[in-house]
């Protein structure tokens, strides 16, 4: 399995995904460090510590929901024909003949994608921190475990992905994928309005969302872990906005995520073993 675990990483490396993804996250972050930037700057030179202190959580929520989403665009790329297509080739007859466990494929292309995952999502959550750190001066709390939980998100929908590369096409998998994905946004998003306007119903549904997919649930958690303290009286504007988090979600979503990594990718093997190739 550690041969296929190296296999998959170098082709993870490998992919134009990869490149796009590259691009798009230097481009993203150029702007988003002219912001930082220019935001910075321009508060200074008219100092307002209580504009600051709500100004600047919103920049950093802003700069991790659309950093999760190019991870996310990778992570879903990277894991729509990881199986699929080496069926469709024809390549996955030259692998299953040899002393290999299809168990061992499986989490070897598991394993070999979620290294790469994590090591991508580290280096954007750290060029995000260090821009915010160092450009503006404002504190973080919590910047380990909100690591911790920024490099899940996209272990999520690789072990979800996975599983689709299974039963679906390639293609066919990424639609599935990236609806899968919009769902949980959305039902973040609602369910912050929700809890903005005091909808019951909108925060049901936007946890039924969560539920389903839990991936926005991880940036609203780590939104709470960055950002001031719950004795800080003007939290409750610094979390308002489709980018804050008015309601912290609790430690057994959490656990729920990493069981549901667990789940998809013991069901992952499970189909895989039974697939008829």
């Amino acid at each position: 399995m550690l041969a296929i675990i190296k296999i998959t990483f170098r082709e993870a490396l490998g992919r134009k995904v990869v490149l796009i993804s590259l691009i798009l996250a230097a481009a993203f972050l150029g702007l988003y460090g002219t912001g930082v930037y220019y935001t910075a700057k321009d508060l200074a030179s008219h100092p307002n510590p209580m504009l600051a202190q709500v100004i600047y959580p919103q920049i950093l929520s802003f700069g991790l929901y659309f950093g999760g989403f190019i991870v996310s665009f990778l992570a879903i790329f990277s894991a729509a024909g990881a199986i699929a297509s080496e069926i469709e080739s024809g390549i996955i007859q030259t692998i299953i003949p040899k002393p290999v466990r299809r168990y061992e494929i499986l989490l070897g292309k598991f394993v070999g994608i979620s290294l790469f995952m994590v090591l991508y999502a580290a280096v954007f959550f750290a060029v995000i921190s260090m821009l915010m750190h160092f450009k503006t001066c404002f504190e973080l709390t919590g910047q380990w475990h909100a690591l911790a939980l920024f490099a899940l998100q996209p272990i999520v929908l690789l072990a979800v992905t996975l599983c689709g590369s299974i039963l679906l096409p390639t293609i066919a998998n990424g639609i599935v994928m990236f609806m899968l994905y919009a769902l949980a946004v959305i039902g973040g998003v609602v369910e912050q309005i929700g809890w903005l306007i005091n909808s019951t119903v909108l925060q049901q549904t936007g946890i039924v969302a969560s539920l389903i997919m839990p991936v926005d649930a991880l940036y609203r958690k780590i939104v709470h872990l960055l950002i001031s303290p719950s004795n800080n009286p003007l939290q409750a504007i610094q979390q308002m906005g489709p980018f804050g988090s008015m309601s912290e979600p609790s430690v057994w979503m959490v656990v729920y995520a990493m069981l549901y990594v667990v789940f998809f990718t013991g069901l992952a093997v499970y189909l895989f073993g039974k697939r008829d190739i």
